[in-house]
């Protein structure tokens, strides 16, 4: 029998999300803040709930694409939030980004109503999330994890169990941590050689072909020379992501200096252009700083995945 599933949580991330889910037949009931959010899925065959009481409401499974560990409290143990409304015996699936610590406080009150967790941050890009071949990584009870993986494998490409509930939060944010540190140096390494003379797109070409080459130039450096910028990702999620990360690595006493230079280079980027601003706008710091723009015509202004 097919798992009812409640979504909560419609953004660029949530909604792709949610639309592998409904592509392949599960019963999907969904609330955003935005009902704008919704209309693809719902057009899609998905249902339509008012607040979260309506999402859990005879749901197996509610799953939660947050922006922030702040709203998923909220939602999850605020009146009227799915812990007071999902039954005993539900599961509910973490897929935003969020504090660990918070995440293993909340498996406690989760516990004592009988609602299983899992935590299921996905990393890869929206572009494979709108593909179902983002990748999920899984943190709780194996046993939980076995009765929801054909939901799970209908989102996602690889899916990865890491363990215990709060070691994919931790791995999670690496990973978030990475792609951020590789923006600034794409950045940084494709400039160089402009300055130079050299035309941007032979030297994305060169890097892409090399050693120095990463996903993230692959990807995102694709969207500079574009001068769309836009990986559907901003400068308040960047923010958010890398204060977690080198919180965590403050309390187990581990020196992250690429890691607290690179937030403080988001920071100075989303007080110049904007909590709203994309991400890899972090770039256009270093453009106006050499009077030159990284542009090279018939790259994509926008991602899509193969």
């Amino acid at each position: 029998m097919a798992l009812n599933i409640g979504f909560i949580g419609l953004g660029s991330l949530g909604e792709g999300l949610c639309n592998s889910l409904v592509k392949a037949g599960f019963p999907v009931t969904v609330t955003d803040l935005n009902p704008a959010c919704a209309q693809k899925l719902l057009a899609a065959g998905a249902a339509w709930a008012d607040d979260v009481a309506g999402v859990c409401r005879g749901a197996d499974v509610v799953i939660t694409v947050l922006p922030s560990p702040a709203i998923s409290r909220k939602v999850v143990e605020g009146p009227g939030g799915v812990f007071e409304n999902l039954r005993a015996g539900g599961v509910w699936i973490e897929m935003s980004t969020t504090d660990f610590e918070d995440l293993q406080r909340l498996q406690a009150a989760a516990t004592e109503r009988g609602i299983a967790v899992l935590e299921c941050p996905v990393t890869g890009g929206v572009h494979l999330a709108n593909s179902g071949q983002i990748t999920v990584l899984v943190g709780g009870d194996e046993a939980v994890f076995q009765r929801v993986e054909p939901l799970l494998a209908a989102m996602g490409g690889q899916i990865i169990y890491m363990g215990k509930l709060g070691n994919a939060s931790v791995v999670k944010v690496v990973t978030n941590m990475l792609a951020f540190i590789h923006l600034v140096a794409a950045g940084e390494a494709m400039m160089v050689p402009a300055k130079y003379g050299v035309d941007p797109d032979a030297t994305y070409r060169a890097i892409r072909a090399s050693s120095g080459n990463s996903f993230v130039h692959e990807t995102e450096s694709q969207l500079i020379l574009s001068g769309s910028y836009n990986v559907k990702f901003n400068m308040d999620l960047a923010c958010k992501d890398l204060g977690l990360v080198n919180g965590i690595a403050e309390k187990l006493g581990v020196p992250l200096e690429l890691g607290s230079m690179t937030q403080q280079i988001f920071r100075r980027a989303r007080g110049l252009f904007g909590s709203q601003a994309q991400s890899p706008e972090v770039v256009r710091m270093l453009e106006q700083a050499c009077g030159l723009e990284l542009r090279a015509p018939g790259y994509p202004t926008e991602l899509v995945a193969e």
